[in-house]
């Protein structure tokens, strides 16, 4: 009969869950946008062992809920061992998991699983006080009632083995030895019991643990924890493509009846989206780590993905799946999705592996290719359309700063093959146009000819890169910018790139390959850095002072160039490096990217909140690899009033080491002969 029953309930509970599962997966393939990720087996499946097994992101950057959850997600792993042993009693009086490799194995494992649970129970409190104790940033609770569900249920599952071996220590059946915790259990509570009461107590605490163990699986589905099923596939389907690289939307197959482009209902996003906001345990680490939160603004990158699921638990079924959008003021606001800087310090910290800022990105491909853009980044836009640059200055303008450094100009005076050169310097559109990018520029180009190196840059044939246009949604003119960048490298024969801005040098390397680009891409920082180690370039001038290192977004968390730029400022004799608190991959935005830059913000702004973490470092210098980052934290000084605290790119600061001089009067000229542009936030002043 109990055999019959336990079947009865497991058949029951595993048809509940499948069609939960089945109703989970129509969802998912409700998405249409199609996302292939089946390629490199062992990267994803190292990914696993990483992510899932090894809790990197978790132990990482939360000490405290890190250890939590590590304990939790072992004790799972064992105690899940011991439940399946529970229900196999059911069956079989007596069964033993690990009974049949004889000697003291199932001792050895009712010890391990007697421990884990305690471990467990510990856990669950250091969870409690995690959530209503301990501070934990900004982010909001969402569904505390979910939480205490699931921390009940666990809980009783602990209690009720420990009471069902309790039982059974106490009816003489389980070894004392090897069950620690619950012989104190017993000794406490079950020491004075009869055999018949004993026995009773075995039998009331099995059914216990089984009902609330199929309760458990079953109420999954519909909690948080839904992560338990679905995190080892959303990691396994992970993106590995770089960071910085951003989906091309394909404009020549266009199919009849598409209405839009960007993500903007349902059937916009691809299956990974859906998996994503299903995973997601809504722990607000992707919220207390985003720069437009931390300054007030209203993005919460963990709403976003919270409502993408909240959106398809509400209108599965119905109509308003294929008819109502997301990217509107109903869900999800233009005033969120224009507020993400694009730093990826959500990506970055999700243990999970979720894609928030994939999401924020294809929302805005919709807003702003449906016209729905306003402000100074619109006339940003336009001046991209129609002079390729941010400003709206003319190409023949790219080069009159570079004229006294007497720069080669591919096309004008240089020739018309690039192989006669060791590398193309990409000036980008700071270097060529801003002052204060010239400046850096023309150091790149000091250090450059001091090392002997054959270069040229490309002048009027150098357009924008387009990453502006790309992070704003304007996925079109991006394209166009980016198809002509191509041309024209392949037409000079290109096989060599330096950049120093990251946006260009991210475009350049990870997205113009989907327009048959096959340069290589190095930043000034990582090229700078070579030539030191190989002699060409030699540091000797002591500089005297304390310095630390803010690094770019773009550089860093999206390409992993954290050591070169380290390694330049340590090369150069009398520097005393001080860390930041928030640095590498954990280093905070300066509020530039994604276009916002050339965008309007309310105060507090984002380059103010890391200026002033800057400057109460104590350092005379802040040291950085991007004219972006240089531009904001200028302005973060005029607003604070501070001119003590000195500025520079570490191309700068190794200039000052070999001590070379640096002519201004070109930047003079070209911000007179120029046109003026329209006073936009950033414009180079005139």
């Amino acid at each position: 009969m109990k055999a019959a029953i336990l079947s009865f309930l497991i058949i029951f509970a595993i048809a509940f869950l499948l069609r939960n599962v089945f109703g989970f997966l129509k969802i998912m393939f409700s998405a249409k946008r199609p996302s292939f990720r089946t390629d490199r087996v062992l990267e994803r499946l190292k990914g696993i062992l990483i992510y899932v097994f090894g809790q990197k992101r978790i132990l990482k950057n939360y000490t405290w809920a890190g250890i939590e959850h590590f304990m939790l997600f072992w004790g799972f792993m064992i105690i899940g061992i011991g439940s399946l042993e529970v229900l196999a009693m059911g069956f079989v009086p007596g069964f033993e998991m690990f009974g049949f490799l004889g000697g003291n194995a199932q001792g050895v494992f009712l010890l391990i699983l007697d421990v884990v649970q305690f471990l467990v129970i510990i856990a669950l409190v250091m969870g409690v006080l995690n959530r209503t104790v301990i501070p934990s940033g900004k982010r909001r609770e969402v569904n505390s009632i979910d939480a205490v569900v699931i921390l009940g249920l666990i809980f009783g599952l602990m209690v009720s083995d420990f009471g069902f071996r309790a039982s059974k220590i106490a009816l003489g059946v389980e070894p004392q030895f090897w069950l620690p915790v619950s012989s104190v259990w017993a000794s406490f509570f079950l020491s004075n019991i009869n055999v018949t009461t004993a026995a009773f107590t075995s039998e009331f605490f099995w059914w216990f643990h089984v009902f609330l163990l199929l309760a458990f699986l079953n109420y999954l589905p519909y909690s948080k924890h839904s992560h338990v099923l679905t995190v080892v596939p959303n990691i396994f389907f992970q993106n590995l493509e770089p960071r910085g690289k951003m989906t091309k939307l394909d404009f020549e197959n266009v199919p009849d009846d598409i209405e839009h482009f960007g993500s903007a209902k349902f059937e916009d996003f691809s299956w990974k989206d859906v998996l994503d906001a299903y995973t997601c345990t809504e722990c607000g680490r992707c919220t207390d780590n985003c720069p437009a939160w931390e300054t007030d603004k209203s993005l919460s990158p963990r709403d976003i993905v919270i409502k993408i699921r909240h959106f398809a638990s509400e209108n599965m079924g119905k109509e308003e799946m294929k008819t109502d959008y997301l990217a509107d003021k109903s869900w999800v606001t233009s005033e969120e999705l224009y507020a993400c800087t694009t730093c990826s310090a959500c990506v970055e910290v999700c243990p999970l592996l979720i894609d928030q800022m994939g999401k924020i990105l294809d929302m805005r491909r919709y807003l702003t290719m449906e016209g729905k853009l306003t402000g100074s980044a619109v006339r940003t836009l336009q001046k991209l359309q129609s002079h390729g640059n941010p400003w709206g200055f003319e190409s023949t303008d790219r080069t009159p700063w570079a004229k006294e450094e007497e720069v080669p100009v591919l096309g004008n005076g240089a020739g018309d093959n690039a192989e006669d050169f060791d590398v193309i310097f990409w000036t980008g559109c700071f270097g060529a146009y801003d002052p204060r990018g010239q400046e850096v520029a023309s150091t790149i180009v000091q250090l450059l000819k001091k090392a002997g190196v054959s270069f040229a840059i490309m002048g009027p044939n150098e357009t924008c890169t387009g990453d502006p246009a790309r992070r704003l949604g304007e996925e079109a003119l991006y394209q166009e910018l980016a198809m002509t960048n191509v041309e024209n490298m392949k037409a000079f024969n290109v096989k060599k790139v330096i950049a120093n801005c990251p946006h260009c040098f991210n475009t350049l390397k990870n997205e113009y390959p989907d327009f048959g680009s096959d340069v290589e891409v190095v930043s000034h920082s990582e090229f700078l850095n070579d030539l030191v180690k190989q002699g060409k370039l030699s540091p000797t001038k002591n500089i005297n002072e304390e310095i630390t290192y803010h690094d770019p977004c773009y550089l860093g968390r999206h390409n992993r160039v954290f050591d070169e730029p380290r390694e330049i400022l340590t090369a150069i004799p009398g520097l005393e490096i001080k860390e930041l608190d928030r640095s590498r991959e954990n280093s905070f935005c300066c509020g530039a990217g994604g276009g916002k830059v050339w965008m309007e913000e309310e105060a507090p702004r984002v380059n103010w909140n890391r200026f002033d973490e800057i400057q109460n470092h104590g350092v005379e210098t802040v040291a950085a690899a991007c004219p972006f980052c240089t531009t904001m934290f200028e302005d973060a000084a005029k607003y604070y009033g501070n001119e003590t605290i000195k500025i520079k790119d570490v191309a700068e600061i190794l200039k000052d080491s070999i001590d070379l001089p640096v002519n201004n009067s070109n930047f003079e000229k070209l911000t007179t002969d120029s046109p003026e542009p329209e006073n936009d936030d950033h414009a180079p002043e005139v």
